[in-house]
């Protein structure tokens, strides 16, 4: 009896080419700026035909607005499921900072990403109004602070008010890490900010 020496054929994951681009795209937007990158640029750093990154984006402008949106909330949902083990909404606040300082410490092109390119001209708003992919961070910082108020772990503030006053804090802590890193205590600062939100800015007695 003669057995089958045929080896099976291996088979090949499907190339998710459409993931490949947005992967790239947010690395050369990072890179080159949005200004100074072209789609040839990215179907370079993708390795894909320029025929195949037009058959997902039609341009430029669709390019970086798929990115960056997809890419801040997937790195937002992978957040999100850590804060979810805590019970404190305040805990939860303070885990969301740190692990999103320490992403973007493990991957700086996205730093760089939320602080140049989500900021476009004047003409790129007008053609694209409804881009705004920090919206993410907002609605998430916004329902930890209506859990908050919820279960009495803070007064009845403004929420969107308070969540915009702390963003900008963020904002302007990655800024400050991109420029001179050396100098930046995240954790320190994440922690600072939050007993600031806990206790207040009034002295004693006031």
């Amino acid at each position: 009896m003669i057995l089958s020496t045929k080896r099976q054929k291996k088979t090949l994951k499907p190339v998710n080419y459409r993931q490949k681009i947005l992967d790239a795209a947010v690395k050369v937007f990072a890179k080159k700026g949005y200004q100074n990158t072209t789609m040839i640029d990215v179907a370079r750093a993708a390795k894909v035909g320029i025929g195949t990154l037009y058959n997902y984006f039609k341009n430029k402008d669709e390019l970086l607005i798929t990115s960056a949106d997809l890419t801040i909330k997937t790195e937002l949902d992978k957040i999100r499921k850590i804060c979810d083990k805590q019970t404190d909404p305040m805990d939860k606040m303070e885990t969301y900072f740190v692990q999103h300082a320490l992403l973007l410490r493990e991957k700086p092109h996205l730093a760089i990403l939320l602080v140049s390119e989500v900021r476009q001209t004047q003409d790129f708003f007008k053609r694209n109004p409804s881009f705004n992919p920090l919206r993410h961070y907002l609605n998430f910082v916004v329902g930890l602070f209506e859990e908050a108020k919820q279960i009495g772990r803070i007064k009845d503030v403004d929420s969107n008010a308070l969540a915009i006053m702390v963003i900008g804090a963020m904002d302007l802590l990655i800024c400050k890490w991109l420029i001179e890193p050396e100098t930046v205590d995240s954790k320190t600062i994440i922690h600072n900010i939050r007993k600031i939100l806990a206790f207040g800015i009034r002295p004693e007695g006031i």
